[in-house]
């Protein structure tokens, strides 16, 4: 097993998650249909714990 990072994963993730949205906004995606999106694939998509 290994050491739990410094920072929360809400720090670690929120960059990320914010960089998609602009980068979806630009292509043209409107930020309700990104979530709704991003919703929809945390609720269907198979995530498996890792261990990590």
């Amino acid at each position: 097993m290994t050491d739990a990072p410094a920072g929360s994963a809400a720090d670690f993730l929120k960059p990320r998650v914010e960089a998609l949205m602009k980068e979806a906004e630009a292509a043209g995606y409107s930020r309700s249909r990104v979530l709704a999106v991003l919703i929809n694939l945390l609720e269907t998509t198979e995530l498996e714990d890792t261990g990590q």
